[in-house]
C-alpha cells in the first residue's frame, strides 16, 4: 500500500485544506482516521500503487495529485488550473512534467500490466487490434512543437494541430487504449522525409502492429481508407495476421472485366456500376445487429482480386449504399486477405475498427485529452499518457463493478464516472463530508448506511 504520508496528501489536497510542509513532515499517528470513506481509499491506492516504481517518492507524490485533477472540470484545461485544482504550486506541476525525469516506457508497461491482469479488463480471444490517427486543434499555439497545418480529422478538414497515431483494442463488449505515438512532420526534420529519423504515419503503424503482435494474442487488425496503403497490408500479410480495411474511391483494383473479357485495372466507381449492370443477380443481403439492438440490411456482393501493385489475395466485398442515414458515401468496398471470411465477418470485423473512435472521444470528452499548454512534443506526449492512465482508471472501476456498492444511482458514461469519482475523492477526508453534506447528493446519492451515519453526525 502507499505510505501514510502519501495517503494524507491526497487526503488533504482533495478535500481542499491546505498544508504547509512543515506540517506535513510531522508525526501522522492516526492519518488513517482522517478517511472515513474507508472503500474508497484502498481502491485508489491499489490501483496507483502501481506506478511508483516508475517515479522517485517525490516525483510519485506529484503523480498522485495530477492523476487526481484529471478527474476535475475545467472549462479550458492546463496544468495552470489543474495545479489549482488540486491546491498545489504551479511551478511544481510545470516541473513534473517538463524537468522530472520519467520513466516513459516502464508507466505505459505499467497501465498494460494492470489491465492485462484482470478478466474483466484483459483483451479476449476475439479481440481485435484498432490502429487511426486523431488531431489535436491548435490554431493559436504558433510555438507548439509538431503543431503544423495538416489534415485535421475530427474536423475534417485542413488545420494548424498536433497528430497522434494511436492503437487500441477492439472486441463486441469491450475497447480500451494500447498506446499513441506523436506524429512529428516532415519539417520538423533537417532533411525533411530524408532524414532516418522521421516515420511517416503508414511506418508508426506498422511499429505499433509489431509491437503489439510480439506481446499480445489478437485475432485480426482493422483500419481505415487512410492506412490501406500496399506497404501496410503486405507487411501484415507476412507477419501472417488477417486485416480488414476499406479502400479509397481512388485505388486501382485488378480484376476480370466481363465486358472487355479480360483482367484489367477499374476503378471503384466502375466497380459498382458493373455489379450493377452484370452482376446484380448475385448480391446478396447481409443483416447485422445494430448497438441499438435494432437489425440493419445490407446490399452485397463479394469477390476475390487484387488490388494494382500489391502482391496480398484480397477478398472485397462490396455494400451497394450506406452505413447509416449520417453516411456521406453511397458505396464501401471493404478488403480483407482472410479469404475464407463470410461476408458478415468481414463487415462485423471492419465495423469493430470505431472502437478506437470512442477511445479518442472519452479521452477528449472526460479528461481533456486535446487541451494542453505545454510547447514540446516530449511534454505533450508525457500529459497524452497520463490522459491514458486516468482513463485506464475508470476502465478498471467500470469493468469491476466497483461502485456498485458505494453508490445507489449507476454511472455509464466515461463522464458520469468520472464525476463519480471525483464525488468520492471529495468525500476523502473527515473535514470534507463534515461540512459539506448535500455533496453526497450532487451527483450521485451514497448506499452505505455507515456512511450516511458519518456524514450527518
Amino acid at each position: 500500500m502507499l505510505c501514510d504520508k502519501y495517503l494524507l496528501l491526497i487526503l488533504l489536497v482533495t478535500s481542499g485544506i491546505n498544508c504547509t510542509c512543515k506540517f506535513f513532515t510531522q508525526s501522522i499517528t492516526g492519518a488513517k482516521d482522517l478517511s472515513i470513506f474507508r472503500t474508497n481509499i484502498p481502491l485508489l491506492n491499489k490501483f496507483l500503487e502501481h506506478f511508483a516504481s516508475c517515479f522517485t517518492k517525490k516525483q510519485f507524490a506529484m503523480f498522485l495529485l495530477v492523476v487526481y485533477a484529471m478527474f476535475k472540470d475545467y472549462k479550458r484545461n492546463s496544468l495552470e488550473a489543474m495545479a489549482q485544482a488540486v491546491h498545489t504550486d504551479y511551478q511544481k506541476f510545470q516541473y513534473f512534467f517538463s524537468e522530472s525525469k520519467w520513466d516513459l516506457p516502464a508507466l505505459k508497461q505499467k497501465r498494460m500490466d494492470i489491465i492485462q491482469k484482470q478478466r474483466t479488463t484483459a483483451l479476449t480471444k476475439d479481440s481485435i487490434l484498432t490502429i487511426d490517427d486523431t488531431g489535436c486543434p491548435k490554431p493559436y499555439a504558433k510555438n507548439t512543437e509538431a503543431a503544423k497545418w495538416q489534415y485535421c480529422g475530427p474536423l475534417k478538414r485542413p488545420e494548424t494541430c498536433n497528430v497522434v497515431v494511436g492503437a487500441a483494442f477492439v472486441s463486441k463488449t469491450k475497447h480500451f487504449p494500447l498506446d499513441v505515438i506523436p506524429y512529428l512532420p516532415a519539417d520538423e526534420f533537417g532533411e525533411g522525409k530524408n532524414d532516418p529519423k522521421f516515420k511517416d504515419k503508414i511506418q508508426i503503424a506498422m511499429d505499433m502492429f509489431d509491437a503489439a503482435s510480439n506481446v499480445f494474442d489478437f485475432s485480426a487488425i482493422a483500419f481505415d481508407t487512410w492506412y490501406a496503403s500496399q506497404r501496410f497490408l503486405e507487411h501484415i500479410h507476412a507477419k501472417k495476421k488477417h486485416f480488414f480495411s476499406e479502400i479509397k474511391s481512388n485505388r486501382n483494383i485488378s480484376m476480370y472485366h466481363p465486358e472487355k473479357q479480360k483482367y484489367c485495372i477499374i476503378k471503384p466507381d466502375e466497380l459498382v456500376t458493373l455489379i450493377k449492370k452484370h452482376y446484380a443477380d448475385k448480391t446478396k443481403y447481409v443483416t447485422l445487429k445494430s448497438a441499438d439492438g435494432s437489425e440493419v440490411s445490407y446490399k452485397t456482393y463479394t469477390f476475390d482480386a487484387k488490388l494494382n501493385g500489391c502482391n496480398v489475395p484480397l477478398k472485397f466485398v462490396v455494400i451497394l449504399g450506406k452505413w447509416n442515414k449520417e453516411d456521406d458515401k453511397k458505396y464501401h468496398v471493404l478488403i480483407t486477405n482472410q479469404l475464407d471470411a463470410s461476408v458478415k465477418t468481414v463487415i462485423t470485423n471492419y465495423l469493430l475498427r470505431w472502437g478506437i473512435e470512442h477511445c479518442f472521444k472519452e479521452l477528449k470528452d472526460t479528461f481533456y485529452f486535446d487541451h494542453y499548454q505545454v510547447r514540446h512534443i516530449d511534454k505533450i506526449e508525457r500529459y497524452w499518457n497520463i490522459c491514458l492512465i486516468s482513463w485506464t482508471f475508470v476502465y478498471w472501476i467500470k469493468q469491476n463493478a466497483y461502485l456498485d456498492k458505494i453508490i445507489e444511482t449507476k454511472p455509464s458514461t466515461f463522464n458520469e464516472f468520472k464525476k463519480a469519482i471525483n464525488s468520492l475523492l471529495e468525500f476523502s477526508s473527515t473535514n470534507a463530508l463534515s461540512k459539506n453534506e448535500k455533496l453526497s447528493q450532487e451527483y450521485f446519492k451514497i448506499k452505505s448506511a455507515r456512511f450516511k451515519k458519518k456524514i450527518a453526525a
